[in-house]
């Protein structure tokens, strides 16, 4: 009984002196420069691959690259089918854009042709497009088409502007593709190298320089490539209109 309470004071007196410890490290970590400085660079040194560290294990750092860049591949395969498939759908949104600017602009001008003649000779009501129109609604059929046309127009701009930023997205996905299939290149030459010879200072350099493109590579990989909103690019038409409106719409087809 004795023997168990002696155990169990020495086990306790142990985590109170681990809890000291941590909390006086914690201490020392936030109010000490030095030894921050110390704990950061130990930690690096044990969790990342340091051109210490790459000297140290060569061929593990080589396993290390070839990994994450066939992630990075992967990763990038499927942006360049996001980005395929985006195209495709703003493309179509485009086209249908630019036809019914097309369509509204003719209306508009044909719909004023016949305002103008009916009321030059103050015969109404109109015909368009299988309807009758009185004065009225014909000046609030310019005003919404012009409306609905002018929103268009602005979409229009908007998956243009969407088309190019994909278009350089894909340029980006291209270069990251070639830097990668590079980079797996120089991984089996290096690791030829290795086994020939010994690591000379020139092959450290090269296995260090990979690090910074390796970096690169799964950066690019891991962006939000592709994806645009189509939300973002809807055109909301206005329904309201007034005479003020339909005067200036009428007053610049002179």
């Amino acid at each position: 009984m004795n023997a168990n309470r002696h155990r169990g004071s020495t086990a306790g007196v142990v985590v109170g002196v681990l809890v000291l410890a941590l909390v006086g490290g914690g201490i020392w970590y936030f109010t000490s420069d030095t030894f921050r400085t110390r704990v950061d660079a130990n930690m690096k040194q044990a969790t990342k691959w340091t051109p210490e560290n790459i000297a140290a294990d060569p061929k593990n750092y080589l396993n290390y690259v070839e990994a994450e860049t066939e992630k990075a591949v992967m990763s990038l395969k499927a942006s360049k089918i996001a980005v395929a498939q985006n195209r495709a759908k703003l493309t179509q949104m485009r086209d249908d854009s630019q036809t019914q600017v097309s369509v509204g602009t003719k209306a508009v001008a044909e719909l004023l042709e016949k305002y103008k003649a009916a009321d030059a000779a103050n015969v109404w009501p109109v015909s368009f497009n299988s309807q009758t129109m009185d004065k009225d609604k014909t000046k609030l059929t310019v005003v919404s088409l012009t409306k609905q046309v002018s929103a268009q127009k602005e979409t229009l701009t908007k998956l243009q502007a969407g088309l190019q930023n994909l278009d350089n997205q894909d340029g980006k996905i291209d270069q990251a593709m070639a830097s990668a299939n590079d980079q797996l290149m120089q991984v089996k030459a290096n690791r030829g190298l290795l086994e020939v010879n010994s690591l000379t200072t020139d092959l450290k350099d090269k296995l260090v320089s990979m690090n910074a493109a390796m970096t690169n590579v799964v950066g690019v990989a891991s962006e939000n490539t592709g994806v645009v909103s189509l939300s973002d690019l809807t055109a909301q038409s206005a329904a309201q209109v007034d005479s003020t409106e339909f005067d200036k719409i009428l007053a610049n087809s002179k």
